[in-house]
C-alpha cells in the first residue's frame, strides 16, 4: 500500500507502466467535476467516479483484488481506509471472480484517513475496508490491470 499528495505521485511512475500515464491525468483534470460513471482508457485500466454513503466502521468489509491495482482519490470530503495484509486474513466471506473482488470479515490491523488531494494505492496484498465515516462523498477508484505491472 502507498498512501501520499497527488503532487507527489511522479515518485511512483516506475512502480507500473501506466502508472505516469495515469498521474497525469488526474493531476491534469478537474476530477470534481468528472460525472459518477466509468471512464475507459485505451491503455487498459479504467476510472469509476463513485458517489456514495459512508459507512460506520464495523460495517466495512476488507475487499481485495487480483487483477486491478486500486488507485484510490476522495472528492468531496476524507474518508477513512482499514488495512490488512491479505496473507493475515483467512475469514472469507464472498468472492466473485468476474467481479474481480474478495471480501473478508477479519478486522483491519490499521486505519487511516484519506484526505482530498491525496491518494491511496492498494496492490493485490493489500487488503482494504474503503468508504468509512459519516455521510456521502464522491470518490475516483483507477483500476490499474495487474498484468502489465512491472
Amino acid at each position: 500500500m502507498i498512501l501520499d499528495r497527488l503532487e507527489n505521485s511522479d515518485c511512483y511512475r516506475s512502480l507500473h507502466p501506466l502508472f505516469g500515464k495515469i498521474f497525469y491525468y488526474l493531476k491534469q483534470t478537474d476530477i470534481r467535476t468528472l460525472k459518477v460513471g466509468r471512464i475507459d482508457f485505451p491503455d487498459g485500466f479504467y476510472i469509476n467516479v463513485d458517489e456514495v454513503s459512508l459507512r460506520p466502521q464495523e460495517e466495512a468489509l476488507l475487499e481485495v483484488h487480483d487483477r486491478y491495482i486500486d488507485i484510490q482519490l476522495p472528492i468531496t470530503q476524507s474518508e477513512v481506509i482499514g488495512w490488512k495484509s491479505r496473507l493475515a486474513c483467512h475469514s472469507l466471506k464472498s468472492s466473485s471472480e468476474e467481479r474481480d473482488i474478495s471480501f473478508f470479515s477479519d478486522s483491519a490491523d490499521s486505519f487511516f484517513r484519506l484526505e482530498p488531494g491525496s491518494f491511496a494505492i492498494f496492490f493485490p496484498q493489500d487488503a482494504h475496508a474503503p468508504i468509512i465515516g459519516q455521510g456521502m462523498t464522491r470518490k475516483v477508484v483507477v483500476k490499474v490491470p495487474v498484468s502489465q505491472f512491472v
